[in-house]
């Protein structure tokens, strides 16, 4: 049941490679309700019992009907009340219902909802009891059920959420004709929050994710992340929601479908799926989950800090590495061909110049024959592997040589926790000829030179700065980037380094260093703690 207030080279190949590679490549017992503004209509399954009935409930004084939205109250323990509710026959025969109160939950995805009929409440909804558990409420009319809300003496502070039901049992059937019971129900929200101290707290805990590429080996593929919600303070939170797929080069891909959240209750837990589509296959990518607390409905801001999370993932080409492997074993195969014939007409030359005495002079440049062609092709290979080596090299090779300083970068927020979002902006541009910039932070816990938490990546993805300098969102945070170094205590100071570069070689033309001094383990500065602040 889901209750809502009553008021989303070209070049030719060898025959036998390309058989080879083209061989490679031919290879829900359940019922919806939908309250409207004043009433909720309702139909169950088809079946000879059902009777369709129109009919809701709402906040009531005691002379009817009022406007609010929803049952709401502050309370302290022992503390006691009397309301009434209000419920509706919106048709044009009587209407009995059964009426009782229940506790809220969540569904699966993040909606409001009541424990089913049969289920005894715990909570807000065993504090409530009504005057009468049954009504007769005749065709347009409504009827008045008065109760009371008691609340323990030993109440734990913070919200806690029911709602008020109604009822009508009916029958149906189900996908193979046999007979159920089915109840059609709405119900009202009764909001309670009990004095004390209030904890907002939300936490994104067990994230993963996995990329799936496509047969095209040049495509983009997707990656599905997967995360938990987890509400573990004592008061209703709201949340939003984003996720982004980052990979090499500052491509960067953001998951679509996800909504808001409106109201996480205390204890609740929700397991969130979002996929990115369009995920270059550049090997090794990081998934970044970023959710902002925020009040829930009829809530006080939390004014929790932003929470991020991050976990890397494979985004291999398979089918691209796939069709290199068969060309590449169907090339080797051919050459293999080729030396073993080579091999067979020596060898019978080399018979036929023993039974020849007049050719023996000749036999001596057999040899020449038989080993300077296949010497000259291994060495071709060789330099075509040390080729191929220097030539990666180069692009992996991290900043060999440090240029001098270009100017400082500043670290926004100026203050922040561990697990903040921090944006770099350089003091000015890059340097000429500089074409990429990449990201290193260095500290006690990374190493000695650094590590790299922004890939080499061109200036153009970047935005320029009023400055002229170059703003730098950092995809993670520092709890994520200490994480992945191995270690778990942030302390001293760190620098952020904006290293300007081209986008290969090991040249650098300027850096623009920014830093940070941990006062604790979750808190950070902008400024060194250890220089006394100046006094007018």
């Amino acid at each position: 049941m889901t209750c809502t207030d009553p008021a989303a080279r070209r070049g030719r190949r060898p025959a036998g490679a390309r058989h080879t590679a083209a061989l490679l490549l031919a290879v829900l017992l359940a019922l919806s309700v939908v309250p409207t503004a004043r009433a909720a209509t309702t139909a169950p399954a088809a079946g000879a019992e059902d009777r369709k009935s129109t009919f809701g409930v709402q906040p009531a004084g005691p002379k009817g009907p009022d406007a609010r939205p929803h049952f709401s109250y502050g309370v302290t323990g022992g503390a006691g009340m009397r309301d009434q509710i209000a419920v509706w026959n919106y048709g044009e025969e009587s209407l009995t219902l059964a009426v009782y109160a229940s506790d809220a939950v969540n569904t699966v995805d993040g909606g409001f909802d009541l424990l089913p009929a049969g289920q005894a409440p715990k909570d807000a909804g065993s504090w409530i009891k009504l005057e009468k558990d049954q009504v007769t409420v005749p065709p347009k009319g409504n009827v008045l059920v008065p109760f009371t809300v008691s609340v323990p003496r030993d109440v734990t502070p913070g919200d806690h959420t029911g709602g008020i039901v109604a009822s009508l049992p009916g029958g149906g059937q189900d996908a193979q004709g046999n007979k159920v019971k089915l109840d059609q129900r709405v119900g009202a929200r009764v909001y309670i929050r009990a004095a004390g101290t209030l904890t907002p707290r939300l936490e994104v805990q067990q994230v993963s994710a996995a990329y799936e590429g496509t047969a095209n080996p040049f495509a983009a593929g997707s990656a599905t992340v997967t995360y938990t919600l987890r509400n573990t303070g004592n008061v209703r939170l709201g949340a939003r929601q984003a996720v982004r797929v980052n990979g090499l080069f500052g491509t960067s891909v953001t998951a679509g479908g996800l909504g808001d959240l409106g109201d996480l209750l205390p204890g609740s837990s929700l397991t969130i799926t979002a996929k990115a589509d369009g995920v270059a296959p550049v090997v090794r990518s990081s998934a970044v989950v970023s959710v902002q607390p925020v009040a829930a409905r009829d809530g006080v801001d939390p004014k929790l800090p932003s929470l991020t999370r991050s976990v890397s993932l494979w985004t291999v080409p398979w089918t691209l590495l796939a069709v290199v492997l068969v060309i590449t074993g169907g090339g080797l195969w051919v050459r293999r061909r080729r030396r073993l014939a080579r091999a067979a007409a020596t060898a019978s030359a080399r018979r036929r110049n023993t039974s020849e005495p007049n050719n023996r002079q000749h036999a001596p440049k057999e040899p020449i024959v038989q080993f300077t062609r296949p010497g000259r092709r291994s060495a071709a290979v060789a330099a075509s592997a040390v080729a191929a080596a220097l030539a990666g090299l180069a692009l992996t090779s991290p900043t060999a040589a440090q240029a001098a300083p270009a100017g400082s970068a500043t670290v926004n927020p100026a203050t922040g926790a561990d697990t903040s979002s921090i944006d770099l902006t350089t003091s000015a541009a890059c340097p000429a000829p500089a074409t990429n910039i990449l990201v290193k932070v260095a500290g006690k816990g990374f190493p000695a030179e650094g590590k790299n938490v922004v890939g080499n990546s061109p200036i153009s993805t970047y935005g320029q700065a009023p400055s002229g300098g170059i703003n730098v969102p950092l995809t993670m945070t520092m709890r994520d980037y200490a994480n992945e170094a191995g270690f778990s205590v942030l302390e001293g100071r760190y620098d952020l380094t904006v290293v300007c570069r081209k986008a290969f070689g090991s040249d650098t033309y300027g850096d623009f260093t920014g830093s940070v001094w941990f006062t604790s383990n979750t808190a950070y500065q902008t400024t060194d703690p250890a220089v006394p602040t100046p006094t007018r």
